[in-house]
């Protein structure tokens, strides 16, 4: 689907492709943005040193990037699910659970993209430093958005699986202001060097 037919279709008034989706379309742009500056860092005689290095981050980047897309469309059928189990009148906390789950992962690989987003920040084209910042707010955006879709689905399964993921998700919270932090302090200070 073009990008322009998804968004139609997440702008008519059926619940899916919703929110879920949208936070996974924000990590697979923030992805994108990130081998963009690899590529840009890649052949480049200033950074001769740290080619490897972008190599191989632009090539763990690729299969975020690849996993976010999957993740869109497994957020709109998870989702689907969740309808599918009220019409039939079964199994509706375990349709919830894979909701949220979901979107969890989403969470989880937003994270994970910004040890490579410090990275890049740190050994990158200092040319491309502002890309590096926007996939950081792209992936900040997409950790969060994901969250929220994970939190609504909480309520409506057992509590136990609830406090478990409540507590995962206040920890995965305090990880990503950290990181988001660093990255944009480099991304800041290295902007300032042009001004």
């Amino acid at each position: 689907m073009r990008m322009e037919e998804f968004l139609e279709e997440v702008a008519k008034g059926t619940p899916t492709p919703g929110g879920g989706s949208i936070a996974a379309l924000s990590g697979a742009i923030a992805c994108s943005l990130a081998e963009m500056v690899c590529n840009l860092t890649i052949g480049k005689k200033k950074y001769k040193e740290v080619e490897e290095d972008m190599v191989e981050i632009r090539n763990k980047i690729n299969a975020y990037r690849k996993r976010f897309f999957e993740l869109i469309e497994e957020d709109a059928r998870a989702f689907n699910g969740v309808i599918k189990a009220f019409r039939e009148s079964r199994n509706v906390h375990e349709a919830y659970k894979k909701a949220a789950e979901v979107p969890y992962e989403t969470a989880k690989i937003g994270l994970a993209l910004f040890d490579y987003l410090k990275e890049i920040a740190i050994k990158g084209n200092k040319n491309a430093i502002s890309d590096v910042g926007v996939a950081g707010y792209m992936a900040f955006a997409s950790f969060h958005s994901a969250l929220l879709n994970v939190k609504i689905n909480l309520g409506e399964i057992e509590k136990d699986y609830s406090k478990e993921m409540e507590k995962k998700i206040n920890e995965m919270e305090k990880e990503m202001e950290n990181k988001f932090k660093e990255v944009m302090e480099e991304v800041k200070q290295k902007i300032n060097y042009f001004s």
